[in-house]
């Protein structure tokens, strides 16, 4: 099957919409050893850990949360990185699958010609 340009653009971007989406933020807040991979790209010479949030000041049920903080071995400040994760992580993850699914539909077309 030939893609022509138009199909490769709606294939990539559903590729970074799933790696986004999906992988960075869905699996990869159950699964936190997805997005810490990517801790030299998104915090340099830091670590990248995960940094829980616990409310229960309210009337009701407790607020649960957690976000992504970039935390240098130095000084031991730590920001905020959840934004940098799921953007840089998920387009990794993205252009995996992009690459992935265009090797697949290469090696699928090939072992179907004699």
């Amino acid at each position: 099957m030939k893609f022509d340009k138009i199909t490769i653009f709606i294939l990539l971007g559903f590729c970074l919409f799933c790696g986004v989406f999906i992988i960075s933020l869905g699996i990869g807040s159950e699964a936190t050893a997805i997005n810490t991979v990517m801790s030299p790209l998104i915090c340099g010479g830091g670590k990248l850990e995960t940094a829980y949030e616990y409310n229960v000041s309210k009337v009701g049920p407790a607020v649960f949360g957690s976000r992504w903080v970039c935390v240098d071995e130095v000084s031991a400040v730590a920001r905020d990185a959840s934004l940098k994760t799921n953007l840089i992580a998920g387009s990794i993850y993205g252009l995996l699958l992009f690459a992935g699914l265009v090797g697949w539909s290469f090696l699928a077309n090939r072992a179907g010609k004699p």
